[in-house]
Order: structure tokens, then C-alpha cells, then sequence
């Protein structure tokens, strides 16, 4: 079984550049044990910027001869000074507490990289011990990606979108504060699933025109926001779609994926076990805890905390990866409507959709999915996610922004002209609706043929 190394391994070593240890531990190449001489650095003194910022230094540079990523940790150093009293009276003392009890925590040193169809349970302590060695850069990258996997990179001066940076740091000092407080869920687990369409317990039917279509309404909101990742919106048995990158993470910017991850920081560890999506799979993420509520994306964020009396563990996360498409994919007609991109987007959606069983109605939330960085035309792409929706036996809300009102007005007439065919409105019916429209048809003109049709 393929697994990501923790730093308490025997194996894991490094060279003492600053001679931390004693004497006699260095190995024939140099090197020694990883784990004693992070315990040592541990050890020291923290109550000042200066000395967080030493320490940090040293252990990159025992690691990887350099401050990598966190450059001359500037932006580090701005958010500590702003909580110093929080920063080193509570958030520093439990970061290395939960680092220290990774040999307790992780006996065998290691976590599986998640292949489809299994499943990773982290308790809340698990979880926290992880994103305590994300804040403290002692981690490598896994073999199928070379950086972001620790926050370092919202460390340094340069950063090309500061207010979203100073929101993530914001995130994991707020959650630093709460974990392993009496009461804060400390028995329920964070879970990470890797799902893939050739192994759901549930396939797909063949049978598309015995499939009613579930209900889908368009929901207006003046901006997007992270409300939905929040259970008490989401709803117990429901979920929120994650537009993600085929290779999930969180970044230096505000994409909704960023921004989702980044405020969750129980959801960051997904990325040392999450092998690159392929085109049929999908990232299920549950119960990672939300910090802030987040408005707008991009350059046009703000923020909240969340009070600590209504924090609740998060809801379910699904991160699917849409179909990349260039601009030039749309010269020979809209790529969004070749059939091997319809079928490739169904099932992604269907393998999320049908990932958990549930015993009441459960909503499926998204955004326009896939069409902002990726340009997907959203009259095709809500429109797959209607009928992958209905096959699951989810219902759909599909939120638009003040930015996207043309366009959710227009769906709301799509969906009540498609409902009113009634008994004829099913999966089938739907999709040969969708493979009329003319593949010429120009990219964000796909729900007016489907209106005038």
C-alpha cells in the first residue's frame, strides 16, 4: 500500500546544519534522524515574532537548505504581531503540542494515499496534529505534486492577493484556538473519500427515460460565499459542489476552491493523501470545520469569524475537477457539447452526487461549475448537472450571483419550461434536448437556443 511519510519516521532525515544534536547521530551520508532534532527545535523559547520566525527558519532549512515558499516570512509576521496575546499565550503552545503527539497519533508513521473507493477517518486530534505540521512546514511533497502542501506560501512578503493570505492565517489561528477544547467535537471525525465512477455502490441506471428529473431551482445570492460549506445551510444529509483543479488544494488566491479549503483548515491535509483526480473520480470531503464566513471571490473578498457558540463541524465538500477548456477548443464549435465531454462530465458529477446514501432528501448546492477559469458554457454545464442530479436522486440548487442574473433568469425559465412537459420530463428527454443544440452555437448561448427551441 502506497503511503505519505510522516515526520516522526525513522526514515525521515536531514542534515543538522545549525549541530542541534549531540554528536554521533549523523549517518554515513550526514544525516540525521529527523524526529529528535524537530523536538529539540521545538524546545525553544517562543513570546516574539523574531523567534517564531527562527524557529520556523530552521527547521525549512534542516529540511530543504532554504526558507522555500516562506520567503522572509513577512506577511507571517504582520498576522502574529496583529494576535500576539493569542498567538503565543494559546495558538503557538497547542501547535506543538499537536505536532509532539504524532508518534502517539500516527504509531506507524505513515498515512495511506487514498485510492477510489476507500476511505481516510481522522479524529479531531489527527486531523489538527497534520495541519500543526502544515503551519510548521516539516512535511515533504508526495511524488505527484511539488509544492502547496504547507502554508508556507502565505508566509512570505510577496503575495500576490494579500487580503485573501491574511484570511487563511486569520482561518488557522481561529482554528489553532478551538482544537482540543472540552466540547468542541472532539469525538467526530474528519473523512476523506476518493470516489470513482467504475466502483460506486450504486451505478449509474441505463434506463434514462424511467428517470424523473428532481427538482432544480435556481437560488439568487447579491455574492457567493462559503455558507454553504457550513451545516446548518447545508443541511445534514446534502452537499456543496467544490470547483477544483484536478490536482485539489488550497493556493495563494481566492478561487472558490481555495477559498473553501482555506477556510476549512481540517480539509488541508487532503492534499498529502490525495492523488491528481482522474477524469472519472472525485475528492469527498466531511465534517472538516468551517472558520470565517467568507463573501465574493477573487479580488473581491471579505470576511467574518463564525462565533464560537455556532461553529459546527463542517458538511460534506465534493470536489470535482471540470473539463479544462481552452479558448481554442471553441473554434470549431462549442467543445462543451462533444459527446465524450458530456459523457466525461455526467459521470464526474454522477460519481460525486451518488457518493453517499441517504435516507431523506438530500440538495446538491453548486455554483457555476467549471465555468469561470475552465470556460464551460453554463446552460450545458447546469444542465449536465441537472441530469446526473436526477439520476442520483438528489435535488439541485444551482447559485447565482448578482453578476450572473441574465443567465439565472433564463435557467429558471429553462427549468419551469422542462417541468411543465410533465410526464415527459426525464433524464432522457433532458439530454436530447441538450444534444439538439447546435454545436456552432457560440459559448454562453446554449440556454437561449435550449429556451427558443
Amino acid at each position: 500500500m502506497s503511503v505519505f511519510v510522516l515526520p516522526s519516521a525513522p526514515s525521515e532525515r536531514c542534515l543538522d546544519r545549525f549541530s542541534i544534536l549531540q554528536d554521533g547521530q549523523e549517518d554515513g551520508d550526514g544525516l540525521v534522524p529527523f524526529w529528535p532534532l524537530l523536538v529539540e527545535v521545538l524546545r525553544q523559547p517562543v513570546r516574539m515574532p523574531s523567534q517564531l520566525i527562527d524557529v520556523l527558519d530552521t527547521i525549512s532549512n534542516s529540511l530543504r537548505g532554504s526558507s522555500g515558499a516562506a520567503g522572509d516570512y513577512g506577511t507571517l509576521e504582520a498576522a502574529v504581531q496583529e494576535k500576539e496575546c493569542d498567538f503565543f499565550g494559546s495558538i503557538w503552545p497547542k501547535i506543538v503540542r499537536l505536532a509532539l503527539m504524532t508518534p502517539r497519533l500516527y504509531p506507524e508513521h505513515c498515512l495511506p494515499i487514498l485510492k477510489p473507493g476507500m476511505a481516510l477517518g481522522l479524529s479531531r486530534d489527527q486531523a489538527g496534529c497534520l495541519v500543526s505540521h502544515q503551519f510548521l512546514c516539516t512535511l515533504r511533497p508526495p511524488p505527484w505534486r511539488n509544492d502547496f502542501v504547507d502554508f508556507g506560501i502565505w508566509y512570505g512578503s510577496s503575495q500576490r492577493h494579500p487580503k485573501a493570505v491574511e484570511m487563511y492565517l486569520n482561518a488557522i489561528f481561529g482554528f489553532f484556538k478551538q482544537v482540543g477544547d472540552p466540547g468542541n467535537h472532539a469525538a467526530e471525525e474528519v473523512g476523506y473519500a476518493l470516489h470513482s465512477y467504475d466502483q460506486l455502490a450504486r451505478p449509474m441506471s441505463r434506463t434514462w427515460q424511467d428517470c424523473a428529473l428532481s427538482t432544480a431551482v435556481v437560488v439568487r445570492v447579491n455574492a457567493y460565499s462559503t455558507e454553504q460549506q457550513e451545516l446548518q445551510c447545508q443541511g445534514i444529509e446534502s452537499a456543496v459542489v467544490v470547483s477544483a483543479n484536478k490536482d485539489i488544494g488550497f493556493g495563494q488566491s481566492a478561487t472558490q476552491e481555495e477559498l473553501y479549503m482555506g477556510n476549512c483548515p481540517e480539509a488541508c491535509p487532503a492534499v498529502l493523501v490525495t492523488p491528481t483526480l482522474a477524469d472519472d473520480q472525485v475528492l469527498v470531503i466531511q465534517g472538516a470545520t468551517p472558520m470565517l464566513r467568507i463573501s465574493g471571490q477573487r479580488r473581491d473578498v471579505s470576511w467574518s469569524p463564525l462565533e464560537e457558540s455556532t461553529v459546527t463541524r463542517g458538511g460534506r465538500m465534493l470536489f470535482m475537477d471540470a473539463l479544462e477548456i481552452d479558448e481554442g477548443d471553441n473554434q470549431e464549435g462549442l467543445a462543451d457539447l462533444l459527446s465524450s465531454n458530456i459523457d466525461r462530465e455526467i459521470k464526474k458529477a454522477y460519481t460525486a452526487f451518488s457518493s453517499w446514501a441517504v435516507g431523506a432528501p438530500a440538495t446538491v448546492w453548486t455554483g457555476l461549475w467549471g465555468c469561470g477559469a475552465f470556460n464551460g458554457d453554463p446552460g450545458v454545464k447546469m444542465t449536465l448537472l441537472w441530469i446526473a442530479a436526477s439520476l442520483a436522486g438528489k435535488e439541485l440548487r444551482i447559485i447565482c450571483d448578482s453578476s450572473n442574473d441574465k443567465f439565472a433568469s433564463e435557467f429558471e425559465a429553462f427549468i419551469a419550461q422542462v417541468l411543465a412537459e410533465r410526464p415527459a420530463a426525464t433524464a432522457s428527454g433532458l439530454i436530447e434536448k441538450l444534444q439538439r443544440v447546435p454545436h456552432t452555437t457560440e459559448r454562453l448561448a446554449s440556454i437561449r437556443w435550449l429556451l427558443d427551441s
